[in-house]
């Protein structure tokens, strides 16, 4: 197919552009990855927070506006990611998916894309559940921050970068 490409020839795992027809099941990967993954590190007001930041209008946007990606198993979408200018949003992996090299995949192809469009430097904002994830892909943590959410809650996240060859 064109566009997308198989990760190995013994892999059913896939990796191409994202379509607006993903819309629906990128939504569906993005609140269920929240629910299952933020839960139990964030207050209810910080994982509605995330949810409505990653609604329809931004995937679609994002996807208008950079290179967004979608990573596919038996024909299935179990992961996603964007590159927006120098910067890479909304990668989630599957929680079934986790732990399994999806999101390497993902995070490889968003850096190869950065390079490709000549950025030397990437950032990203890390949840505090995906931080080690980056901190293994060598990404330097510039900052902790938080944000306010609803009833004065606390969205804590990292502020990152890494530097591209």
């Amino acid at each position: 197919m064109v566009g997308q490409r198989k990760m190995s020839k013994d892999s059913d795992i896939s990796i191409r552009k994202f379509r607006s027809s993903d819309l629906a099941a990128v939504r569906r990967l993005i609140c269920d990855t929240i629910d299952a993954c933020y839960a139990d590190v964030y207050p209810e007001e910080a994982v509605q927070f995330f949810k409505q930041w990653h609604r329809d209008e931004n995937i679609l946007e994002g996807a208008k506006e950079g290179h967004a990606i979608v990573l596919e198993k038996d024909g299935q979408i179990i992961g996603t990611g964007t590159l927006l200018g120098d910067e890479i949003v909304r990668v989630f992996v599957q929680p079934g998916c986790q732990g399994q090299g999806c999101g390497k995949i993902i995070m490889r192809r968003l850096e190869e894309q950065a390079i490709s469009l000549g950025r030397s430097m990437i950032r990203l904002d890390a949840s505090l559940p995906s931080k080690t994830f980056y901190d293994a892909l060598a990404y330097r943590t510039l900052e902790k921050t938080s944000l306010q959410v609803k009833n004065n809650e606390r969205l804590d996240y990292y502020k990152m970068e890494k530097r591209l060859k």
